[in-house]
């Protein structure tokens, strides 16, 4: 009699497992991914790490890629300062040419793996005339 119930129990988990087997092939929608950050703009996102957590020497990046799915945002680049035993690496996170996040990277991030090379600071803003000093005008 128990081993009846226990043939009954198994038969019907093994088909109420079997039978949710069907619901990972269901396709997800596409992902849409924003078009990778240009240099410039990947230039200022690790220079402003850089100054806001005040590294010592000049910043070191890895190539853009794209950035795991519980990512932030969808590029991903890992920084770091070139004197790197004072400093830990840091993930960088873009949508498109907008930096949206960055925090110290952690192992999904994969940045102890990627090669890294000195970012060139990128130019400074032209300075907007200001037409010289304001001279008052008789009339």
């Amino acid at each position: 009699m128990r081993a009846r119930y226990i043939v009954l129990l198994c038969a019907f988990l093994g088909s109420a497992v079997g039978g949710c087997s069907g619901l990972g092939m269901m396709d997800l929608p596409p992902r849409v991914v924003s078009q990778p950050p240009a240099d410039l703009a990947l230039a200022k996102g690790v220079f402003h790490v850089a100054k806001t957590v005040k590294w010592t020497g000049p910043p070191e990046a890895s190539p853009v890629r794209h950035a795991h799915l519980l990512a932030p945002a969808d590029w991903i680049v890992c920084a770091q300062s070139s004197a790197r035993d004072l400093s830990p690496v840091y993930a960088v996170f873009f949508n498109g040419d907008k930096m949206v996040d960055f925090r110290i990277a952690v192992e999904v991030d994969d940045c102890r793996r990627v090669p890294y090379a000195l970012v060139a600071e990128p130019p400074a803003a032209p300075e907007v005339p200001t037409g010289g000093p304001l001279v008052p005008v008789r009339r």
